[in-house]
């Protein structure tokens, strides 16, 4: 079981088709928990209120923000996690040095959903180096991530101004990309991959790019 929504990096209107598709999706029973470690700490109590206000508005109240993923926490009381924006090898790096991926990928399997907005969609992808704006601070050299969306890396906040970045990291790194602008995303169900937002995505192979409208199913 499969149950994954990759956003490209916008605003809460950009996503905010993404954002009601997950509200959708969570039982009524279930919490949603939001990590914002890919950003900085004294940045916390912002993304906490920002984060808040945009589901609230949505009718989802029940939220519990984690920000020491070493913390013992049972996540079967949670419908759904949420991984957000910022550095992407400080969220990887997190990820990986307190154990969570492990945790991540139960939960996954337990039926768990997971959406993760610009850094949070990057990190479920094969690799992170696509994402070219970050500084890699922690001086990550396994740039491998969680490797969810069939073998795809991802690239979010794309512009057409990035084809060229794009087919130069397909070129060294053999994977094939996903690209999402700011007001895309994806919906990936085991292997079923869905567009879901008010743009198309872009498909990048060697030589190739390919595009998908809103509503589409993703052939890779």
């Amino acid at each position: 079981m499969k149950n994954l929504i990759l956003a490209g990096g916008g605003s809460e209107k950009d996503s905010k088709p993404l954002d009601k598709l997950l509200v959708s999706l969570i039982p009524m029973n279930k919490k949603l928990l939001y990590i914002p470690v890919a950003m900085e700490p004294s940045k916390y109590p912002s993304c906490l209120k920002w984060f808040t206000s945009t589901f609230t508005c949505l009718g989802l109240t029940d939220i519990v923000m984690l920000t020491d993923l070493k913390e013992k926490i049972d996540l079967s009381q949670f419908g759904a996690i949420y991984m957000g924006g910022g550095n992407t090898f400080k969220l990887l790096h997190e990820l990986r040095h307190s154990g969570f991926v492990t945790k991540l990928k139960k939960f996954l399997n337990m039926g768990g959903i997971i959406y993760g907005g610009s850094a949070g969609a990057i990190v479920l992808g094969k690799d992170i180096k696509t994402a070219f704006m970050d500084e890699n601070r922690i001086g990550i050299r396994d740039t491998s991530g969680l490797n969810l969306v069939e073998g795809c890396s991802i690239w979010c906040h794309y512009k057409k101004e990035d084809d060229m970045k794009i087919f130069e990291y397909i070129g060294t790194n053999k994977i094939p990309v996903i690209a999402l602008t700011e007001r895309s995303g994806l919906y990936v169900r085991d292997k079923k991959i869905k567009v879901v937002g008010f743009e198309p995505i872009y498909v990048f192979t060697k030589n190739r790019k390919r595009v998908f409208r809103p509503k589409a199913l993703v052939k890779l």
